[in-house]
């Protein structure tokens, strides 16, 4: 199996054949941080269990009101960590929390309601809308462009938990048209053939849609994933994902608490997931932190950085 786009770099290729190598026997750990200070948790993470996480989450979409001025300093801070981590080893993941386009920077906006005839103006080309849509996805790329010529393979996940309706893409029927402008503007107009695509819902519940209705397909996607809360780790949930995969990579995209030793041992498809910013201590004890990452089933950077290092190609002389 390969990366869905035919110019995958060389290290995101065999960042892609390494997570399907350890499906259904290792499970490598994960950490978020926030736009504003890219470090600070997955320092924590360390301090608290004496390894650092496998994969370190970083966000592009800026909520707090800043300027374009400040959002772009806060991304070059973003850049540097994330081609930092790589080179010690680890994973880079990046989650996009993206205002709507044209409205200020903020969590506000990013939750702002927009109807079904308003978002069809965002994916229709040629409307004011989309001119600012594309003008945000070009400001985004920008930043990943310096990651692909760092040569440092990036885990994708935009638009995520786009089966619920708290997000201005959630819940659209015509959610597709969204991601495929993305996916098309950074594949083929951008060439950012570091990216493996990440898609990842919420788990299915009370209060959002299933999985099927907003699967972008499998030429789009190359990880499937899900944001879990609450410790809703229902076997349903990974398996209703695991069906949907046929055979791609699955994760557990966010979560706030982390997934205990046996949800890990019923569940051992799960690549790698990831635990939520400030939930880390918020929702985890220490020794569950700990349990966690020193699980037998769990990876660490180090183990990471042994497991790519065995199956990078030999350079041409």
């Amino acid at each position: 199996m390969q990366p869905v786009n035919t110019y995958a770099s060389a290290q995101a290729r065999e960042l892609y054949s390494y997570l399907l190598g350890i499906s259904g026997e290792k499970m490598i750990t994960g950490q978020h941080d926030y736009l504003e200070s890219p470090d600070e948790l997955s320092n924590k993470v360390q301090k608290i269990s004496q390894v650092y996480v496998g994969v370190h989450g970083y966000e592009m979409g800026a909520i707090s009101g800043q300027s374009a001025a400040t959002e772009a300093a806060q991304r070059k801070n973003v850049v540097d960590s994330a081609i930092r981590w790589s080179r010690s080893g680890g994973i880079v993941t990046m989650t996009f929390h993206e205002a709507l386009p044209g409205r200020p920077l903020t969590w506000a906006n990013v939750q702002a309601k927009v109807s079904q005839a308003e978002f069809n103006k965002y994916v229709t080309p040629g409307t004011t809308q989309y001119n600012l849509l594309i003008a945000d996805l070009d400001k985004v790329a920008a930043s990943l462009k310096q990651l692909r010529d760092a040569g440092v393979p990036v885990l994708w996940r935009p638009y995520h938990e786009m089966n619920g309706d708290w997000f201005w893409w959630g819940n659209k029927t015509n959610f597709n048209q969204l991601w495929n402008i993305m996916y098309d503007r950074f594949t083929n107009t951008h060439q950012l053939n570091n990216l493996l695509w990440v898609w990842s819902p919420n788990a299915p519940n009370s209060y959002t849609v299933p999985y099927t209705p907003k699967y972008p397909g499998d030429d789009k996607v190359d990880i499937l994933a899900v944001d879990i809360y609450n410790n809703d780790f229902k076997q349903s949930h990974y398996e209703g994902l695991l069906g949907l995969a046929g055979g791609k990579p699955i994760a557990i995209g966010e979560h706030g608490e982390m997934p205990s030793s046996e949800v890990l041992q019923a569940q051992p498809k799960w690549v790698y997931s990831m635990t939520w910013g400030k939930m880390m201590t918020e929702d985890n004890t220490t020794d569950q932190i700990q349990e966690y990452m020193n699980n037998p089933r769990s990876l660490t950077r180090d183990d990471v950085k042994a497991g790519l290092a065995a199956i990078q190609q030999p350079t041409d002389t």
